[in-house]
């Protein structure tokens, strides 16, 4: 691979993976990015706006098109409705669905399948149809693969994200033999250093504690326009996930953040412990650095807070994705 790994990435939101790959310090090169979200795109292009963007549904590609690309790595995060616990889980019968299938029929089709794949999605794809189709193609392909369900807890940061994850590569790649056998979904990542043998000490090793939510807030925020109203937050009080800066958890932030209180993430009492409440939102820049983005992520000037929101609880944890790549790559 003369030049860096060559990374073809679908589904790519506001730039997840691709700031995910930038953290492991390899060398690579986004030679394309897809995306359909007309908000994603925008985002995507002022964070990257070197990389070749391609403005077109996946279920229009063919196998030529990715062959002609020379893949060495297709990261992606498809659609999770279908599979969502709280949706309809239509699995195959949704149309969200359509594209991913279209992209497995591909890889049957091409002449220089991807070496490597990595694709995120929520907790419940892998019992679904989907997740079936997809382990039968990409068996007869050779390749073998592992399986995770990993929370950004879990690598020490102060948040809950529960997702899934595939890593596969394809013969003559292969996994260190000290791995879990491919059936086995991977759920505690500290058991890694010891199951990696040899290859352990290139992987990042995980911390020890957990860290504060207080090391991610923003000082500069202006706290006055994420102050709860007095009317919502006594009434919403009982079912709101209460945090301070001291507190070493929070909830997952979903796309309705923001606009609804129950169940869409947590809500920082700036009083502390204290019996008073000071209760405002995250800032969307807030969340952004819980999921891992660097500091130079940034969102345009025309996007609002609530576009923030809904396209950060579309998105992947940054920092579990790098650990993941570090694992899959090295």
């Amino acid at each position: 691979m003369e030049g860096g790994i060559r990374v073809f990435e679908l589904y790519s939101g506001i730039g997840g993976m691709h700031f995910a790959l930038k953290k492991v310090g390899i060398s690579f090169e986004v030679i394309a990015s897809v995306d359909i979200n007309p908000a994603a795109q925008h985002v995507y292009k002022s964070n990257f706006p070197s990389t070749t963007y391609w403005e077109k549904n996946i279920e229009g590609l063919k196998a030529p098109d990715l062959d002609k690309l020379n893949i060495d790595l297709l990261v992606m995060s498809p659609p999770c409705q279908p599979f969502t616990r709280i949706g309809l889980q239509k699995d195959i019968l949704d149309p969200r669905t359509r594209s991913f299938l279209h992209l497995l029929k591909i890889f049957e089709q091409m002449t220089n399948p991807p070496d490597y794949i990595l694709l995120e999605n929520v907790k419940g794809f892998e019992t679904s149809k989907t997740h079936e189709i997809m382990c039968k193609t990409l068996k007869a392909l050779q390749y073998s693969w592992q399986e995770f369900l990993l929370s950004p807890k879990q690598l020490g940061i102060p948040n809950s994200r529960l997702r899934y994850f595939f890593l596969a590569k394809r013969r003559p790649k292969c996994w260190d033999q000290t791995w879990h056998s491919q059936d086995k979904i991977i759920e505690c990542p500290s058991s890694m250093d010891k199951e990696c043998g040899e290859n352990a000490s290139n992987i990042v090793p995980l911390p020890s504690t957990t860290a504060t939510i207080g090391q991610y807030l923003e000082e500069s925020e202006v706290i006055s326009e994420l102050r709860l109203p007095p009317n919502v937050a006594k009434r919403y009080l009982p079912v709101m996930d209460l945090v301070t800066k001291d507190s070493n958890g929070s909830m997952c932030f979903t796309k309705s953040y923001g606009k609804y209180v129950e169940g869409t993430g947590s809500i920082l009492n700036m009083a502390g412990d204290n019996e008073e409440l000071d209760l405002r939102y995250f800032s969307p820049r807030e969340i952004a650095n819980l999921m891992g983005f660097p500091k130079e992520f940034h969102f345009p000037d025309n996007v609002t807070n609530n576009q923030k929101n809904k396209l950060l609880g579309n998105s992947l944890n940054v920092e579990v994705v790098s650990y993941l790549l570090s694992i899959l790559l090295t």
